[in-house]
């Protein structure tokens, strides 16, 4: 059958299955680096794993006198449908549409349905990777914790294997209909960015509206809850009633087990041929809008002349590029920024529709000390400058155009100090996040909030300096499509858990400090100068790589004064 090749063929591709082989035969340390890398991306999300095994048994041993342990399950597949819904509209975005691979399939004898399910089948195996973390603890521990039949582990791999399926089925049928309603626009890639956007804050929406209690009603609901048979069940699935059927089919007996199955299966199936026939009707039309070059916009001689007149810095037309090339790339955007709401409202959600801010606060208030707090609010920023993609992917994101940044005749130190601006204006923009929560909720002062940003921007400094050395130290420029300079590029993961062992370091020395009976202020600024240490440090390591990748020779120390 050709879609069984050709999904077969796009599994090997993606995943890069010919090349390990390849390797195996003819490079054996290579084929080694590659397995070891594979090693050390499970071994990071060992932690987690434990952790989040940890609390899936405190939840089940919470929910058991109740009655209703089966919650363990309803939260794993909501919270499994929740990341697939925010991760993927930039992969699926680019799987369907800019893999450079689409020029040759659309020109074989193939349908427009069988190309597209085969990229779906790719994303489809993909987000298995995502989701086994979530799922497994959840269904070994009510498995193992539970009397339960021996279908229960059938119908579980069942469960797992359509766990994705409805959630990308709802993503990528957005995205067809957003990609062919865009297509003829001349301003196709900004109305793409704010269609990806709205699904985003959607999504969040109906987190938010569906997970809220009101006020002056948190105890007949907690009693409506708690006292109804399957309560915690019902209200955990109302944010998405699949994960109800799932539950059920894995819990319950008889027909009721029988037909909660079938519906699950019955709805998977028939979105996946929904999937397929409209994109049988509107992939090629989104497709082929995608490919065609708006003309650009003649300029009249004063206005060239007046843009051609003005001078900026070396390091300030770098980083103006990168930005512009992000912002020219949706795919781009989107993933570097998407951190920057999506853990803010990770965070916020939960509690602001909880009920339970005020309680937060009014403890914050009055057990950690005002600096404290002040470096708390600093240390988010560096995190959203470490988890936000955009400076462990900076190299890599040029890709094969690389070489161009090599022969521009710029410095070495130039371009670092562009790439370093670039990555600080993007980490700027979680200043605003910091500076609105402390003006709602945080009594701040105006000179306190402002110290609360000055020292994220210098806790960022160490995160930004060792992403951009990680990403130069092995840039990845072979990609065939923009979503796998990032979501499939080591560097980043490489960098978070680098960036993390800093932030664990820094927070373990503020401790010693703290131990040690030394002043709050005292805390606050040791903790900022060995993040200034350690920036500078990595700054160094950046600088000497750079003048080997850029194989340019600095000038000398008289023309670099005189630069400045």
């Amino acid at each position: 059958m050709m879609f069984v090749r050709l999904l077969l063929l796009q599994l090997r591709v993606n995943f890069s299955l010919s090349a390990l082989r390849w390797y195996w035969f003819n490079d054996r340390k290579k084929f080694l680096t590659s397995i070891g890398i594979m090693a050390l991306i499970v071994a990071s999300i060992g932690p987690l794993f434990y952790l989040y095994s940890i609390f899936v048994l405190e939840t089940f041993a919470a929910a058991a006198p109740l009655g209703q342990t089966e919650v363990v399950l309803t939260s794993a597949l909501v919270l499994t449908a929740f990341l697939i819904a925010m991760l993927n509209l930039g992969f699926v975005l680019s799987v369907f549409y800019y893999s450079r691979d689409l020029a040759l399939l659309v020109s074989l004898p193939l349908r427009p349905g069988e190309i597209l399910a085969s990229k779906f089948g790719v994303v489809l195996v993909y987000n298995y990777l995502i989701i086994l973390p979530f799922l497994l603890p959840a269904i070994g521990v009510f498995g193992f914790q539970s009397a339960i039949r021996w279908d229960y582990w059938l119908i579980s791999g069942v469960v797992v294997l359509l766990a994705p399926v409805i959630p990308l089925v709802v993503v990528s049928l957005f995205l067809l209909v957003l990609m062919r309603l865009t297509n003829l626009s001349q301003k196709r890639d900004a109305l793409r960015m704010m269609g990806l956007l709205g699904f985003f804050l959607g999504v969040l929406a109906l987190n938010w509206i569906f997970g809220s209690v009101r006020p002056g009603e948190e105890a007949t609901f907690i009693e409506s809850v708690l006292l109804a048979q399957d309560g915690l069940i019902h209200f955990v699935s109302r944010m998405y009633p699949p994960a109800l059927w799932a539950t059920r089919a894995l819990v319950a007996s008889g027909l009721t087990q029988f037909y909660n199955l079938l519906g699950y299966l019955l709805l998977s199936g028939v979105g996946v041929i929904g999937l397929i026939e409209v994109g049988q009707r509107i992939f090629y039309e989104g497709l082929i809008g995608g490919e065609e070059v708006r003309r650009g916009r003649h300029l009249a001689d004063d206005d060239l002349g007046r843009r051609l007149g003005r001078v900026h810095s070396p390091e300030w037309a770098i980083a103006m590029r990168e930005i512009k090339y992000l912002i020219r790339t949706p795919i781009f955007f989107f993933n570097s920024l998407l951190i920057l709401l999506a853990l803010p409202a990770i965070l916020l959600v939960p509690v602001v529709a909880g009920g339970t801010l005020e309680v937060v606060l009014s403890g914050l208030e009055a057990e950690v000390p005002r600096p404290v707090q002040l470096l708390g609010g600093g240390a988010f920023i560096g995190m959203m400058a470490l988890f936000a993609p955009a400076a462990s992917s900076s190299f890599s994101r040029e890709g094969r155009q690389f070489w161009i940044s090599q022969l521009i005749p710029l410095s070495a130190r130039q371009h670092i100090r562009g790439k370093l601006l670039y990555a600080f204006l993007l980490a700027a923009l979680a200043l605003p996040v910091v500076l609105l929560g402390a003006w709602l909720w945080l009594p701040w002062r105006p000179l306190e909030i402002v110290i609360a940003l000055g020292a994220g921007l210098i806790l960022s400094f160490p995160m930004i300096t060792l992403s951009l050395w990680i990403d130069l130290l092995r840039p990845y420029l072979d990609w065939d499509s923009p979503d796998k300079a990032i979501k499939q590029n080591i560097n980043v993961l490489l960098a978070m858990l680098g960036g993390s062992v800093v932030f664990v370091g820094l927070y373990f020395w503020g401790r010693f400090l703290f131990e040690r009976g030394q002043d709050p202020w005292m805390i606050y600024g040791g903790v900022l100068g060995v993040a200034l240490l350690i920036g500078y440090v990595f700054w160094v390591l950046l600088y000497r790589l750079a003048r080997i990748r850029y194989r340019f020779v600095d000038p000398p120390p008289n023309d670099e004064v005189r630069e400045r």
